[in-house]
C-alpha cells in the first residue's frame, strides 16, 4: 500500500514571467491537479550583489530567477491575490525570511493572509541566507537566528493571546491587538533549515520541518535529528515533514534521471516513495524550467501521473 503523502508546488513570486495571470494559472492547474498547497518564496529586494552561497544547491549558485532586474512580487501579496482566484487548494510560504520585517508587520501579514484564505494559510517561516539583502534591509545579518526565535515567540503568543505587551532583545511594545485572529487553531507553521537550531525551533515552535533539494538519505538523517527535540519538548504525536526539489516527470529531458524525482512516473513514484520511507508527510516540487507553460505541463504529469498513486 503506497503511503499517505500531501503534495505541492512551489511558486515564485520573482524572475522573468513573473506576473498576475502567471500565478494564477499555476495554482489554479496546481489545484486542478488535486495538490494539496501552493507555496511561495519570499525576498523584499535583490540587491546587485548576490554572493554564491546558495546553501540549497550542490553548485552553491543562486537560482536564476533571482537578479537585481527581475520582476519581484511581495510573497503576502501574491497570496493574497490568490485567495480570490482558488479555492480549495492551501496557500503558503516556503520559506518567508523572518527577519526581514518588524515581528508585528510580519504577524500582521501572516494573520491577514490566514483570514482572506479562510484558513487555507500555511506558515514556512526561516532565518535567511542572503546576506547582502539584509545589509539593503539594515537589519545585522548575525542576529538573524535570535530575531527568528523573537518573532516566533510573538506570533505564537499572537494566536493565542491576540492582545499583549512584549519586551524581547530586538524588539518591545505596549499592550498591542493582533487581529485578524484565527478562527481556530494558528496556521501550521513549518520551519526551513538543516541546522541543529532548526530542529530545535521545529519542536519548540513548528508543525514541521521543510527541507530543499535533499535527497531521502538525507531526510532520513535529518529527520533523526528532529525528532529527540521532538521529545525535549513534549511534543505529541510525530513532526510533520516536507521535502522538496526540482522536479520534472517523462522522458523527455536530458536531465539526469539518477537523481530524486526526475525521469518516467514509475520511477518518480519510487522517489516519492523513498521520501516517505524517509519520513517525509509532504513532497512540494519546483521546476527546471522558469517558462509558464513547462512548469503548468509538469503540474498536470505529476498530477495526472503520480497524485493518484498515493
Amino acid at each position: 500500500m503506497a503511503a499517505t503523502v500531501e503534495f505541492g508546488i512551489m511558486l515564485t513570486p520573482f524572475g522573468p514571467h513573473a506576473s498576475p495571470s502567471v500565478f494564477e494559472d499555476l495554482a489554479t492547474t496546481a489545484e486542478e491537479q488535486e495538490f494539496d498547497v501552493v507555496w511561495t518564496g519570499d525576498h523584499v529586494a535583490f540587491p546587485a550583489e548576490i554572493p554564491n552561497e546558495y546553501p540549497f544547491t550542490p553548485s552553491g549558485k543562486a537560482p536564476p530567477a533571482q537578479g537585481i532586474d527581475r520582476e519581484a512580487y511581495d510573497t503576502f501579496t501574491v497570496l493574497s491575490y490568490l485567495a480570490s482566484q482558488v479555492e480549495d487548494v492551501r496557500l503558503g510560504t516556503n520559506v518567508c525570511v523572518v527577519p526581514y520585517r518588524n515581528p508585528v508587520v510580519l504577524s500582521k501579514l501572516a494573520l491577514s493572509v490566514e483570514g482572506l484564505t479562510n484558513g487555507r494559510f500555511e506558515f514556512g517561516v526561516a532565518p535567511g541566507w542572503l546576506r547582502t539583502e539584509f545589509d539593503v534591509l539594515d537589519v545585522p545579518f548575525d542576529e538573524r537566528g535570535s530575531r527568528t526565535d523573537e518573532f516566533l515567540e510573538i506570533f505564537t503568543r499572537a494566536c493565542e493571546e491576540h492582545e499583549f505587551s512584549f519586551d524581547g532583545p530586538h524588539h518591545s511594545f505596549p499592550e498591542t491587538g493582533f487581529y485578524p485572529a484565527p478562527e481556530g487553531d494558528r496556521p501550521p507553521i513549518w520551519m526551513g533549515g538543516f541546522s541543529g537550531a532548526t530542529f530545535r525551533r521545529t519542536a519548540q515552535y513548528a508543525d514541521g520541518w521543510s527541507i530543499y533539494g535533499a535527497r531521502p538519505d538525507a531526510v532520513a538523517e535529518g529527520y533523526e535529528r528532529l525528532r529527540p527535540a521532538w521529545d525535549d519538548f513534549d511534543r505529541s504525536g510525530t513532526p510533520n515533514v516536507a521535502a522538496g526539489r526540482s522536479a520534472h516527470v517523462g522522458t523527455d529531458t536530458d536531465l539526469d534521471t539518477d537523481r530524486p524525482l526526475i525521469g518516467d512516473a514509475d520511477s518518480v513514484i519510487e522517489d516519492v516513495e523513498a521520501y516517505a520511507d524517509a519520513g517525509a508527510t509532504h513532497v512540494f516540487i519546483d521546476f527546471f524550467s522558469v517558462d509558464p507553460a513547462e512548469q503548468c505541463d509538469q503540474i498536470e504529469r505529476f498530477g495526472e501521473e503520480v497524485i493518484p498513486s498515493f
